[in-house]
Parts: structure tokens; C-alpha cells; sequence
């Protein structure tokens, strides 16, 4: 599994290497100390910062939103450029359009970013053991209010860690090219 899980940071190498660049942000806005500013080791943290553990659920929280946030739209805004000239409108070449290439290219960039948005299948553990845990200090509505935000963090380090997010991401594209 961790092959799989090298290979597809290795497909992904932009948005794995922005995505340590947003934890690495946000971990100096939250006071945490970053341990290895390498982005992308041949380890579990590629495309993920080496930090210090987070202290409190607010702080697990946000070194959880604030890079999937800022991924996200950026994936988005490159995302939305680019499939609707190649997925719908059909431009399949140069000729139909000059701007062909900078498409594909915007679309990889856009894919890239999106298959790195979640968190680290450790810091994901992490944050649930101090939101969820038997010592947590988190009120029951808190935990009820963020309960459908930390399950698709869950699920989506879940993906990340097993490779499926490339493999779902370039799959769903490529059988949407072929469809339009």
C-alpha cells in the first residue's frame, strides 16, 4: 500500500507539494513546530509536513480545514477552466482551439491539487483521538456539529492513504472525455 501511495504522489507531485506548502502555512499560524520542511519524502508525510502534534481539538481541527480549504478552491478554480472546454465542448485537439494544451495542462493542475486536499491519514488519527477519544475535552454538540465534517476528512485521508483518490479522480476524468 505504500507503494501505491508513493506512486500516486509521484502522479501528483504539484498539488503534493502545494498541499505541504498550505500545511506548513498553517502550522505557523497555529504555533506548532514543523520538524521537516520537505514536502515530499518517500515516506507517509509525502505531500504532508512533519509536525509537532496538535495540542487541542480546535487546533487538530484547523490544521485539518484551512489546507483542505485553500487546496480546494484552487483545485476548483483551475477545474473550472478547463473541463468545460474538454469535457463538454468536446475540444479534443489544437486545431479546435489554441488554447488546447494550456487545458490539459490546467486540468492535471486542477486534478493534481484535488487528490491532495485531505489530511494525513496520522493527522487525521490524530484529531479524532482528541476529538472522539476517551480523554477528549469536546462538548457533545460540538462533536454532533463537526461529526459530517471529520468523516469526509476521514474518509478522503482514508482515500489518500490507499491511492484511491488518484484512481478515482483520473478514472472519473477519463471515462467523462470518452462520454463527450
Amino acid at each position: 500500500m505504500n507503494t501505491i501511495f508513493l506512486i500516486s504522489k509521484l502522479i501528483t507531485t504539484p498539488g503534493a507539494f502545494l498541499k505541504g506548502f498550505w500545511e506548513h502555512l498553517t502550522c505557523r499560524l497555529l504555533g506548532l513546530t514543523v520538524e521537516n520542511t520537505n514536502y515530499l519524502p518517500a515516506d507517509a508525510h509525502c505531500g504532508h509536513v512533519h509536525n509537532s502534534p496538535a495540542k487541542t481539538p480546535a487546533q487538530a481541527f484547523l490544521l485539518t480545514l484551512l489546507p483542505y480549504l485553500a487546496q480546494r478552491v484552487l483545485a476548483w478554480v483551475f477545474i473550472s477552466a478547463s473541463a468545460p472546454p474538454l469535457l463538454l465542448f468536446g475540444v479534443r485537439s489544437a486545431q479546435e482551439s489554441h488554447f488546447f494544451f494550456l487545458y490539459l495542462v490546467a486540468l492535471y493542475f486542477g486534478l493534481s491539487l484535488l487528490c491532495n486536499s485531505f489530511p494525513s491519514w496520522p493527522q487525521m488519527q490524530r484529531q479524532w483521538a482528541l476529538s472522539y477519544g476517551e480523554k477528549a475535552k469536546v462538548g457533545n454538540a460540538v462533536k454532533l456539529l463537526l461529526a459530517p465534517c471529520n468523516a469526509w476528512f476521514f474518509a478522503g485521508a482514508w482515500l489518500e492513504k490507499t491511492g484511491l483518490a488518484v484512481l478515482l479522480a483520473f478514472g472519473l476524468t477519463i471515462v467523462l472525455w470518452f462520454l463527450y
